[in-house]
């Protein structure tokens, strides 16, 4: 990943926070801690209590992260910008202490705002008002930058590796665990929706989502001849000020059209869901409609399919 798009993504959360009046963030999403540092910290199975995994500072302008590592720290980041893991309140209360504008800040946004940390805060801040920034960051991420969008193609692109390494996988063997060894064989470990194999007589039902470099892609279809079976005309519907109507009559089959970056974004539009939504020039879409799935790109000139075969 690029600094230059680290360093643009921390500048469109720093503008946010000022528009906002915020002085300074805490976030505990894996996703917008990533989305703000650029670093992806521990990952962990299942769920877990919210933590202040990610700080920006306002004053300062610098961005500091729960972690016992520096891997892929990028520049302005040091090793003195991190603080030590733990899930102990306390302890995570003092390591925020610590933090250079913190302790005077007037107002922190937090996303998953919860009621311990509130109670927390005032620990450490013990004049600032607590606020919900969940929207906030959705709404930092719901135009994506040019580098985004590089950085997901390149996901979309390593995704094909495990779709064709499932095409070409024998009859005998499992072709799942094949994507999973050749997406493995690129560094690609972290799954986002994951490997989905069914087989429909001759043909191949394919699903593939993963996450890379921070960065979700995906694919899906039916495969027949190694070829994927059909387009799908809603790809096509999806166009800036496309309405939930418009995409609902262009669907053909189970569909919903949802935000795509780090992860499941905002706006999700599908059966129920979404009915005031309308598409916007800069949004990137996954875009399902039945088992065909692409990656999409709302531009001011249309769609453009980000998830094309190589």
């Amino acid at each position: 990943m690029s600094n230059d798009l680290v360093l643009a993504r921390r500048d469109r959360v720093l503008d946010a926070m000022s528009d906002a009046g915020i002085d300074v963030l805490v976030l505990g999403r894996q996703d917008n801690a990533g989305y703000a540092c650029g670093m992806r910290r521990l990952w962990t199975a299942g769920t877990r209590p919210f933590g202040a995994g990610c700080i920006v500072v306002g004053s300062t302008g610098r961005i500091h992260v729960l972690s016992s590592w520096e891997d892929g720290i990028e520049p302005p980041m040091t090793f003195d910008d991190l603080y030590p893991l733990t899930w102990n309140p306390r302890i995570m209360a003092v390591s925020m202490a610590g933090i250079d504008g913190l302790a005077g800040a007037g107002r922190i946004g937090v996303d998953e705002l919860t009621p311990s940390f509130q109670r927390a805060a005032a620990s450490f801040a013990p004049d600032a008002e607590v606020v919900a920034a969940d929207n906030l960051m959705a709404d930092v991420r719901l135009h994506k930058l040019s580098g985004e969008i590089e950085a997901i193609a390149r996901t979309c692109a390593t995704v094909w590796v495990g779709v064709e390494a499932v095409l070409s996988a024998s009859e005998r063997s499992d072709p799942a665990a094949a994507a999973i060894e050749a997406l493995s064989s690129r560094g690609v470990t972290v799954p986002s929706s994951g490997v989905q194999v069914e087989r429909r007589g001759e043909a191949l039902a394919i699903d593939i989502g993963v996450i890379c470099d921070l960065y979700e892609g995906g694919v899906g279809g039916v495969f027949v001849d190694s070829r994927r079976a059909g387009s799908s005309a809603l790809v096509d519907a999806c166009r800036a000020g496309a309405t939930h109507a418009d995409l609902a009559a262009a669907a053909t089959g189970d569909w919903l059209v949802r935000g795509l970056g780090m992860g499941f974004e905002r706006p999700v539009i599908g059966p129920g869901v979404g009915a005031r939504e309308r598409l916007e020039a800069g949004m990137v879409l996954s875009v399902t409609d039945g088992p065909h799935r692409d990656v999409v790109h709302v531009t001011a000139d249309g769609p453009a399919v980000l998830s094309q075969r190589p």
